[in-house]
């Protein structure tokens, strides 16, 4: 049995981070000693000529909505007795999945094969989890 899920999911597509949630939750059964570690990552902004254009603390603000925007999906997407940790990590999506999994001692990794809806195939991020990490990962399609 799983008890401690890193569940990662895109906050741009809500339908498809509440099929990762449910899966998720079937999993474990609802166990109420599993962790759920859900989170989301926002990319850096790092092509010059856009960022100059941008408010200095342009970052700062996006992950403090982007944690807002977490903590409501979770509320109305988890049982009230889950046990759930919201984290909102800024960097690349599959350096941070992996580093967190790795901090985090989690069980087992939970995540789309790709954010675009009716993709085929694995997306960059989805490989480069799989491939750099040393965690078991649940890909969904």
């Amino acid at each position: 049995m799983y008890n401690k899920l890193l569940i990662a999911i895109d906050l741009s597509n809500l339908t498809s981070a509440k099929y990762v949630v449910d899966t998720a939750l079937k999993l474990t059964g609802n166990n109420p000693d599993t962790i759920y570690r859900v989170v989301t990552i926002i990319e850096p902004i790092d092509d010059s000529f856009v960022s100059a254009f941008l408010p200095k603390n342009f970052d700062k603000s996006v992950i403090e909505e982007a944690n807002k925007a977490l903590h409501e999906f979770t509320q109305a997407n988890f049982p009230k007795n889950a046990k759930v940790q919201h984290i909102v990590a800024h960097g690349t999506i599959y350096e941070e999945i992996n580093r967190i999994a790795e901090e985090k001692s989690v069980d087992l990794i939970v995540m789309l094969a790709s954010s675009k809806p009716n993709s085929k195939g694995l997306s960059s991020n989805t490989v480069k989890v799989a491939r750099n990490g040393n965690k078991p990962i649940l890909i969904l399609k």
